[in-house]
């Protein structure tokens, strides 16, 4: 599928499409121009390019309620992703899968697809296992939607893409 990009007050619709139930997320984020975050205490400079962001969703309203956070360019900056979806990139889409499911679960089958992670920590505190939730796509934008759904099959998942447009 062909990602488009769009800002994240347009998102809202789309976001409405997501079930109020738990499951694993993967949020395409496009940088086009460099971004600096924060990740304990250190400064990490993030070069203009296509990100994934992996996360769950198993509080109350589910997927609906954590993506629709995510999609809204005004919040308090809570999690690491913050720093990136208050402003500094673009949503293109998001790939869930509804499951009992961590997002570590994607981690591994990411990064055999080549993806890497450019800021060590950087979504992961809670997470003993994972180098990080932020990986940069190894491709274009065009090719990484593609990749992200191999990697959910590989864990199991049933992907469920969201094109997210203006």
């Amino acid at each position: 599928m062909a990602w488009s990009l769009r800002s994240a007050k347009s998102a809202k619709p789309a976001v409405g499409e997501l079930p109020r139930i738990p499951g694993v997320y993967a949020l395409l984020l496009l940088l086009r121009g460099p971004a600096t975050v924060r990740v304990r205490g250190r400064a990490w400079r993030l070069e203009p390019g296509c990100y994934v962001y992996v996360g769950s969703a198993r509080g109350p309203g589910g997927l609906r309620a954590r993506v629709a956070r995510h999609a809204a360019s005004e919040k308090r900056v809570r999690w690491h992703v913050d720093q990136l979806t208050s402003g500094a990139a673009e949503l293109a889409c998001v790939v869930y899968a509804e499951a009992a499911a961590r997002e570590c679960v994607l981690v591994p089958h990411l990064e055999r697809l080549g993806f890497g992670h450019p800021v060590p920590g950087f979504g992961s505190s809670d997470c003993g296992n994972c180098r990080s939730h932020l990986l940069r796509c190894p491709r274009g934008c065009g090719g990484c939607a593609e990749l992200v759904e191999e990697a959910f099959r590989r864990a199991g998942l049933e992907p469920r893409p969201l094109q997210l447009e203006a």
